[in-house]
């Protein structure tokens, strides 16, 4: 064999060499010659920094400056978005904190009303210590709403700083919360058929990792004492369907069998509105050809971008949409828990939401502070 112009495929070819008039390898084996070969490439990486001393030094000064023009094209991006979307931003501030103000007085509400009276512990089937029921549906709400609050605020971060891809995928897991939050009360705000159902399936969300974990070599890991107790009257109580996808969602769909689609279950509690929202949320969490030939961009002597960027109308549109997601689970969580506490005061908030959802949205709406 015959080593181009470098000095590592020189390194390599060279061990390869050795290896074949050694013997230890037959140079008629293409699939042993092209292992062997790969396994010196990965060695002279391993000392490139002495093989090739001037492509070291060639990459450390491209690394000092791209560091300065990163450090600059960061700024800049953050700066034109806030010149023209710095009303937007403090709005959803607003909102956000509002928000954060509904849950701790929801969290108060909830905590109170489980106080007053030990009665409202209900088990989850039967199992002693394990919580279903009016409660269990209160803090399965109050957790998608805690979820709500930090997601959004993560989705105003990242649209400040220039991630419109982080965006789109931040707000695809807005809506699947906002949907489950609508989900576990399309039956009626105190029924708890589909809630105690969500709560259990966290056994069936257990099975399916230990199965992942058998397939991948792994050993199974099985459920101990309440949790095991849980999955087997979990089973006993609604068949071995209940862990099969969404399955917690069964009785929104009488006399159909699992898997149940999480687009059905979008369907039934009316947010097929956001569908076109959601799945550029998917283009922009996975690696479909779609997501990759959307990226090209032939900008600043790149095909695409490998830092953040500036793109108005992500901003526009999916601030807006968290603004509303946002608003339309605190009002179902709001109008669950004063339902089953009886706490109605608590419903002075949904106002106040909705009010400032308003403001946000309209800010958007007009295109921020556009010249």
């Amino acid at each position: 064999m015959e080593a181009e112009d470098s000095a590592i495929l020189r390194y390599a070819v060279k061990k390869l060499n050795d290896e074949i008039r050694k013997g230890a390898v037959n140079s008629q084996d293409a699939e042993e010659v092209d292992r062997t070969l790969f396994a010196a490439l990965d060695e002279a990486v391993d000392i490139s920094d002495e093989l090739a001393p001037d492509d070291h030094e060639w990459f450390r000064q491209e690394v000092e400056k791209r560091r300065r023009v990163r450090r600059k094209m960061m700024v800049k991006i953050r700066r034109t978005h806030l010149r023209r979307w710095g009303r937007g931003f403090q709005l959803l501030d607003e909102l956000l904190t509002h928000s954060e103000v509904l849950h701790a007085a929801t969290e108060d509400c909830i905590g109170a009303w489980m106080l007053e009276d030990k009665s409202r512990y209900e088990d989850l089937l039967g199992i002693q210590g394990t919580l279903g029921g009016r409660a269990l549906k209160c803090l399965l709400l109050l957790s998608l709403h805690s979820r709500a609050c930090s997601i959004s605020s993560e989705i105003r971060l990242l649209a400040e700083h220039g991630f419109p891809e982080a965006v789109k995928a931040r707000t695809r897991s807005l809506h699947e919360i906002a949907v489950i939050a609508l989900a576990l009360s399309a039956l009626g705000r105190v029924d708890t058929t589909v809630s105690d159902r969500y709560g259990a399936w966290a056994v069936a969300e257990a099975r399916k990792e230990s199965r992942a974990a058998v397939e991948q070599g792994g050993e199974p890991e099985p459920l101990t004492g309440d949790d095991a107790e849980l999955e087997r009257r979990a089973e006993a109580a609604w068949g071995s369907d209940f862990f099969r996808q969404n399955a917690w969602a069964s009785p929104l769909f009488p006399g159909r069998r699992p898997p149940i689609p999480f687009s059905d279950i979008e369907k039934l509690v009316g947010m097929t509105h956001m569908r076109g929202y959601y799945m550029a949320g998917n283009d922009a969490i996975h690696a479909g050809p779609k997501a990759l030939t959307n990226r090209v961009r032939f900008r600043n002597k790149s095909i695409f971008p490998t830092v953040s960027e500036v793109q108005h109308e992500t901003v526009r549109h999916f601030l807006a949409v968290t603004a509303i997601t946002l608003s339309d689970v605190c009002v179902t969580v709001c109008d669950v828990v004063a339902s089953i506490t009886h706490d109605y005061d608590l419903l002075a908030g949904v106002k106040i939401i909705r009010d400032v959802t308003g403001r946000v949205v309209d800010e958007f709406k007009r295109d921020g502070m556009r010249a």
